[in-house]
């Protein structure tokens, strides 16, 4: 039986909703009719590339192109403009019977249709168990979801959560998604993956004397801080570590714009599109696995020798609250 069936969806008229590539993964993996369905894909996580090659085999909406790289406009450039969007968001979504993929970032309280949320990594695992942060009075105002998880019917989620909160336990569905890929036909395995843009030979060669490096986009998203900073902070880690760079692979994160094949010449430069769970899927096993502060790195559980973390040592220079922040983080 497949997922979807398993967890009572009984339409077609489904929107998949994805601004993740392992949350999309995640969905194209469970549904076996991925192709019948529209997709609607936003945000700055998912190169316009991917729409493209999605477009090989599903039905991409123009809107795709409007929720790129920002859902929703900010307010104050221009209140008519934000709630005429709004309003566009709502009677687009409501043609559907079940909007499926990172529902939890509909947020918009108007829509009505019922959602099932495929994980996006940590941040439903941590709103299952501590809770969502309500928006109050000003997010109702704006239209915003008071709590984004609120309206959600099922959750998809590809590892088993301890200790859920109390309102959501009944609805998740664990998914071993090992299983369910190992079951896919090569021809189901190569669509998905070609949707990824994902180069299967490029894993032949990387074994355990390989060590993974999951980088992160400090300099993008960070006020003041330089990619120059960024990489001599990841050229000291891998040193301190001992890892020869001809043994060493570099997933950049999807928001980085470092060409690290410039800085680690020897390295393999994985894609950014790639989904970093799908390494174990591949069964690529490591040495070690490495990050300042990855969730990624947690999809390697028995599949490397070693995970570290490193949050913020002195060498990477980070402005002192990206590091305080860093180094309280529970990994």
């Amino acid at each position: 039986m497949s997922v979807l069936k398993r967890i009572g969806v009984n339409t077609e008229n489904i929107l998949v909703f994805e601004n993740t590539y392992f949350s999309l993964f995640l969905y194209l993996v469970c549904d076996d009719n991925w192709k019948r369905r529209d997709f609607l894909i936003f945000g700055d996580r998912i190169a316009p590339a991917t729409l493209t090659r999605l477009r090989k085999y599903a039905n991409v909406l123009q809107q795709s192109e409007q929720f790129m790289p920002k859902p929703m406009p900010r307010i104050k450039h221009g209140v008519r403009h934000y709630f005429g969007r709004k309003r566009a968001q709502k009677s687009l979504f409501e043609q559907y019977d079940l909007c499926i993929g990172n529902v939890r970032e509909i947020n918009n309280w108007t829509i009505k249709v019922p959602r099932i949320q495929i994980e996006d990594g940590i941040s439903t695992r941590n709103a299952l168990v501590k809770g969502d942060r309500n928006r109050g009075i000003l997010g109702l105002l704006l239209l915003k979801e008071p709590e984004k998880m609120a309206k959600i019917d099922r959750f998809v989620m590809a590892e088993q959560i301890k200790h859920p909160l109390d309102k959501f336990a009944s609805k998740i569905e664990w998914v071993d998604f090992f299983a369910l890929w190992e079951q896919k036909s090569i021809a189901d395995k190569a669509d998905i993956l070609d949707v990824l843009d994902v180069d299967v030979a490029q894993f032949n060669e990387i074994d355990v004397n390989y060590s993974i490096l999951f980088t992160q986009a400090w300099s993008e998203i960070t006020e003041g801080y330089s990619e120059q900073d960024k990489v001599a902070g990841y050229q000291q880690l891998v040193k301190e570590l001992k890892i020869d760079e001809t043994r060493l692979v570099i997933k950049p994160h999807p928001k980085e714009k470092t060409d690290y094949s410039r800085y680690f010449p020897k390295a393999i430069i994985l894609k950014p599109s790639f989904p970093s769970e799908l390494m174990p899927l591949l069964n690529v096993r490591v040495d070690k696995v490495v990050s300042v502060a990855s969730t990624a790195c947690a999809c390697f559980k028995g599949f490397a020798n070693e995970i570290v973390y490193v949050r913020a040592p002195e060498y990477f220079a980070f402005p002192r609250k990206l590091a305080d922040h860093l180094n309280q983080l529970n990994l």
